[in-house]
């Protein structure tokens, strides 16, 4: 009898444990007004004292809830960063939902990055002295943009996943990037239909919105990551099928470590995401 209660004991606690060990750090939503009057939003976790910020920054039109920074966030939360998730707003206030191609994309990667910047200097405003910066995908040459630019000088590291160069129609391309730019003072420019990562001819944008996007080739992201003066490590999918033939070793040529993933695609999917997440913590644990 004595056996059996102490059995239901060890159980019930081991139930216990492994119900506190799955419990996530509660996310808050906090809102920004940005100087174009736009209103940004993010998920904020506030971590334990003495750990750096992480900013995670989600793929091409996709939001703060897409994988795989949402599971990114919890992992690194529970484990005691405060984590800051915002959803670019590509030009739409309190943007909560994926943007489609068809939709109409007058945003630029200028109007990302001063939105990125904004994100930061939050961070930096609420006391952290220390930032890291975590991409996937499209959102890591983002950061990328960010970084080679003029960032703020609390930002610590950069961590890109996924990363890789924006598809597009070479031909489309070149014919665009011959025009002239319309002069200042001169009508808005007409919406047109390109080819940019998976939308094919139908992502509808400005000629200037286009080219800020459909600039970042291959060789674009190696300069910007040549201008970086904080450590940067990439981390990839073995099996990731988006990457274009010889991206991977171009990279590995680059002056930031590349971490491979053996078996995982372009969003670590499954098992893959606890990889994910025990490597990024292994990088900001070094």
């Amino acid at each position: 009898m004595q056996a059996s209660k102490l059995t239901h004991g060890i159980a019930g606690l081991l139930l216990l444990a492994a119900f506190l060990m799955s419990v996530t750090v509660r996310a808050d939503t906090v809102e920004v007004k940005f100087p174009s009057g736009l209103t940004g939003m993010a998920d904020y976790r506030t971590g334990k004292p003495g750990f750096p910020a992480v900013l995670l920054l989600h793929g091409f039109l996709q939001t703060r809830n897409s994988p795989p920074m949402n599971r990114l966030a919890d992992a690194l939360a529970d484990s005691g960063y405060p984590v800051l998730v915002p959803t670019l707003t590509l030009g739409i206030s309190r943007r909560n939902k994926s943007l489609s191609c068809e939709a109409v994309h007058k945003h630029t990667l200028q109007d990302d990055v001063q939105e990125i910047d904004h994100w930061v200097n939050w961070l930096g405003s609420h006391g952290y002295k220390k930032i890291i910066l975590i991409g996937h995908s499209s959102g890591s040459k983002d950061l990328v943009a960010y970084l080679s630019g003029a960032p703020n000088t609390r930002v610590a590291r950069i961590i890109l996943t996924s990363i890789v160069p924006i598809h597009v129609d070479a031909e489309q391309y070149r014919k665009a990037r011959a025009e002239k730019p319309p002069a200042p003072g001169q009508a808005a420019p007409p919406l047109r239909r390109f080819t940019i990562a998976y939308c094919k001819n139908n992502y509808a944008a400005t000629l200037p919105a286009y080219l800020s996007y459909a600039d970042w080739t291959g060789d674009f992201i190696m300069g910007g990551l040549a201008k970086i003066n904080v450590p940067a490590d990439v981390v990839l999918g073995s099996k990731d099928q988006v990457l274009p033939p010889g991206w991977q070793a171009q990279l590995m040529q680059g002056r930031a470590p590349v971490h491979l993933i053996e078996g995982a695609g372009h969003f670590f999917e499954s098992e893959y995401e606890f990889e994910l997440s025990d490597r990024v913590i292994e990088i900001l644990k070094r």
